[in-house]
């Protein structure tokens, strides 16, 4: 961010939660609305939509976009304030020794105020790592994105899967997650799908859980689609 903003409200710190908002929503596969940017940054839905304005005045939003998408200097620029982000979080797991449900809200705080010096002197002292606590992909330096993974709700029955990333770091789901094993890196197997939106039945280890979809949707993998897909795929190719 170089422009001052022209509404006083609006710091640049906002402006970089703002477009970290609306790319984190998506790379979630969904459209963020003002309201969920204003969730996501802390602020009122009225600073929101002034922050967005601001954006687009900037360029950063594409204005031929239906609902709200970042243009290709936007994305550019949210990488960057994700990939400080994730970078922080790094730090204050990994050598501060804070859990990885209390890092998010530190990391809001920490992401504006690395200087490239810095950032670069933290990829070194990290050793360069690929995920932040939470599995979620790190932006290269030049602002490139890992493409996004499977959710587990989309998962079908027989699978085998590895979690990559949670999606959404909220401290309480965090929590309960981590009090189940649903880490990154953990293998689960969905044993099965209830009908009508009902919940996973997925096996960690020795343990079986119910999970619910909305749950399950902030949980991404990757791994063995699964027998049951396979067969989706042939009745896909028949018709």
């Amino acid at each position: 961010m170089t422009d001052a903003p022209t509404n006083p409200t609006v710091t640049d710190e906002i402006l970089e939660d703002c477009l970290q908002a609306v790319q984190r929503s998506a790379d979630q596969g969904h459209a963020a609305t003002a309201a969920d940017v204003g969730a996501f940054a802390h602020i009122p839905t009225s600073t929101a939509e002034a922050a967005l304005q601001e954006l687009r005045a900037r360029g950063l939003l594409d204005s031929d976009a239906h609902g709200l998408a970042l243009s290709d200097e936007g994305r550019r620029q949210a990488a960057a304030v994700i990939r400080r982000h994730r970078l922080s979080e790094r730090l204050l797991t990994d050598v501060l020794g804070l859990p990885w449900d209390r890092v998010h809200d530190e990391a809001m705080r920490l992401e504006h105020s690395l200087t490239p010096e810095a950032e670069s002197r933290l990829v070194s002292l990290l050793n360069d790592p690929d995920t932040c606590p939470h599995g979620s992909p790190i932006p290269g330096s030049d602002g490139t994105e890992v493409p996004p993974t499977q959710s587990l709700d989309t998962v079908p029955a027989g699978a085998r899967v590895r979690i990559e990333q949670i999606a959404e770091e909220e401290a309480a789901l965090l929590r309960y997650l981590g009090s189940l094993g649903l880490l990154p890196k953990a293998m689960l197997t969905v044993e099965e799908v209830a009908p009508f939106g009902g919940p996973l039945l997925v096996r960690v280890g020795g343990a079986r859980y119910a999970i619910g979809r909305d749950v399950a949707a902030k949980i991404l993998v990757r791994g063995d689609v699964g027998p049951g897909a396979r067969r989706q795929r042939h009745r896909r190719r028949g018709r």
